[in-house]
């Protein structure tokens, strides 16, 4: 199997590694949270940024991607807007979804993103091309509440 080093972190490599989400909704609490994550044997941090007040406002969000980057040190950065659809806090139309995701991505601040499978294949493919471009990570997600798909299908949705 491909392993994939981030920031020290081989992923794909030895035993599982531990993402910790950032939930908080106000810049404070998601500071705080990536602060505490310095008492725990995270590998990784998610900041789920469909919790945050300011989601649809890019330069709220890049003031907090700056000083949670210097909050996590070297610890990993995924960023994930989990929409509506997918479980998450809130809707997002996709092509601001596309928008959102490669701002962040260019910013350099994030390590990886969180791209959501079913927000449709043009939108999906024009984030990975240029999260890749800005050298970041993607992790594509496919959300079943239901169940766990069998290999077939799991694969089908790739």
């Amino acid at each position: 199997m491909k392993t994939v080093k981030i920031r020290g972190v081989e992923i794909g490599a030895g035993i599982p590694k531990i993402c910790v989400p950032i939930v908080g909704t106000a810049k404070k609490e998601i500071l705080e949270q990536a602060a505490a994550l310095r008492t725990v044997p995270a590998d990784m941090a998610e900041w789920r940024i469909d919790w945050f007040e300011n989601a649809y406002d890019f330069e709220a969000l890049s003031d907090v991607l700056k000083e949670l980057r210097a909050v996590l040190g070297d610890l990993p950065l995924l960023m994930t807007f989990r929409t509506s659809g997918e479980g998450g806090e809130k809707a997002i139309a996709p092509e601001a979804y596309a928008e959102l995701n490669i701002r962040a991505a260019r910013t350099g601040l994030i390590d990886l993103v969180d791209v959501e499978l079913f927000t449709g294949s043009g939108v999906v493919r024009r984030i990975i091309r240029e999260a890749h471009a800005a050298n970041v990570f993607v992790v594509a997600s496919s959300h079943d509440f239901d169940r766990t798909p069998d290999k077939e299908e799991l694969i089908r949705r790739l």
